[in-house]
């Protein structure tokens, strides 16, 4: 054997070779391969399931106008891959409980939606040229939509198993039916006097860091092609996606979006830099528009705005003086201490009216009704700061039926919200933050 093997020494290596390249195959599964030689990269992984680059393009489109601010793009991104990574969770829990969404189901959503009809009827031509142009397969959109569905499914279960106790029911009646009267004493910037002028030095300073709320807006300029030719379109949108501009494109600014239907209009305010071009089919006509170019964006100079940082700095500091006295008036109160503010009396006042007028928070509002707590603020309100005296509750069995059903709605929102969290908190998440910052 030995002599064999020196007699034929290529051979035996290329046998060798091939022997540890299957011996290396059969060591992994096919999504290690997969991950081995770039054929689906990862974004995130969630308890091992891959979130691909393909899926979180596919759901960024959604947002690509936003995509084009700076100071917006790493949250959007962010928030789209944060809602992925939760779908994925709950699409796993669904599917460990056997909520799975069936095929049918997912066939019954595709041929309901309006997208993908012609005059009210299922268009399978239709749906593949959508989802060309949304640059995704049917089967991956239908997986996506078979997690959609599945997740709303899981979700739907746990609020089937959400009621309210008796403990409840008497805990919001007495929140329904509480009344007060007392005083609410306003302290507004306007009521108060400041001897305060802004140096240059501080208005140049408001002026870098708030640099960003002096820009103008970018004026975009679209290139629009309309025809009745699908070959023509489509050829005119692969040139547009090689970097080639075909002639007889009508020029558009963005103001003339508004002369477009309503879809086209929507799809090409959220054309970017990054993805400028997109095809459409409306009326039996084919729409190719193309973002030629972002120009006029620029900043306010320093000059042009110093008089409203001026206003602007004189109207922060009389701020802090007006939430200063309010909370002077709050101290005087519970100490007793007779004051000569200014007040508004009321009576019989409801707790839907201080919370929506004082923006008071759900502790507050629990104490306001259920301690015999007294002062409550400052809250801010009405351009100012509000501080409340309490002089009376009462609770008047005659202030009508409580909504138990839109508080039933409430709870299931809330323990919804608890399983989704725990459900993501109890899931191993992995984010490929190279591949992030650099997308």
């Amino acid at each position: 054997m030995y002599a064999l093997i020196q007699k034929h020494k290529r051979l035996a290596a290329i046998i060798i070779a091939v022997a540890s390249i299957s011996f290396l195959f059969w060591m992994f599964t096919v999504s290690d391969i997969q991950q081995m030689f770039g054929l689906k990269r990862c974004v995130a992984s969630v308890n091992g399931s891959c979130i691909t680059v393909r899926e979180f393009r596919f759901e960024l489109l959604k947002f690509s106008s936003l995509l084009d601010r700076e100071e917006l793009r790493d949250l959007v991104k962010r928030q789209v891959l944060g809602t992925l990574i939760a779908r994925e969770a709950l699409y796993q829990k669904a599917y460990e409980m056997g909520l799975i969404a069936s095929d049918k189901e997912v066939a019954q959503e595709i041929k309901k939606d309006p997208n993908f009809q012609i005059n009210g009827k299922f268009s399978l031509e239709t749906y593949r040229e959508v989802l060309e142009r949304l640059g995704i397969t049917p089967e991956e959109y239908e997986e996506t939509l078979r997690k959609v569905l599945s997740v709303q499914r899981l979700l739907s279960f746990v609020e089937s198993g959400v009621y309210l106790t008796d403990e409840e029911k008497d805990f919001w009646r007495k929140l329904k039916t509480a009344v007060f009267s007392g005083k609410l004493y306003l302290v507004t910037p306007k009521d108060v006097k400041v001897d305060y002028k802004p140096s240059l030095e501080e208005m140049k300073k408001f002026y870098e860091e708030n640099r960003s709320r002096f820009k103008e807006p970018p004026q975009k300029v679209y290139l629009l092609w309309e025809t009745g030719d699908k070959e023509k379109a489509h050829s005119i949108y692969r040139s547009l996606k090689e970097g080639k501009t075909p002639e007889g494109g009508k020029e558009l600014k963005g103001k003339d979006l508004a002369d477009l239907p309503e879809s086209l209009r929507s799809s090409a305010e959220r054309l970017s830099q990054k993805d400028p071009v997109f095809i459409s089919k409306e009326r039996g006509k084919y729409y190719v528009i193309f973002l030629k170019e972002v120009k006029g964006e620029r900043f306010k100079k320093f000059e042009e705005v110093k008089e409203t940082i001026k206003k602007e700095l004189v109207e922060k500091r009389k701020e802090i003086v007006a939430q200063k006295r309010a909370e002077e008036i709050r101290k005087a109160l519970e100490e007793g201490r007779e004051i000569k503010d200014k007040f508004i009396k009321f009576d019989n006042s409801k707790v839907e009216e201080f919370s929506s007028l004082l923006r008071m928070p759900q502790g507050d509002i629990f104490r306001l009704v259920f301690s015999e707590q007294k002062v409550f603020g400052p809250y801010k309100a009405a351009g100012g700061y509000a501080v409340l005296l309490i002089e009376k509750k009462e609770f008047k069995k005659d202030s009508g039926d409580v909504d138990f059903g839109s508080l039933l709605e409430m709870k299931k929102r809330e323990i919804v919200n608890l399983f989704v969290e725990k459900v993501q908190r109890s899931a191993e998440v992995k984010v490929n933050e190279e591949f992030l910052r650099s997308f």
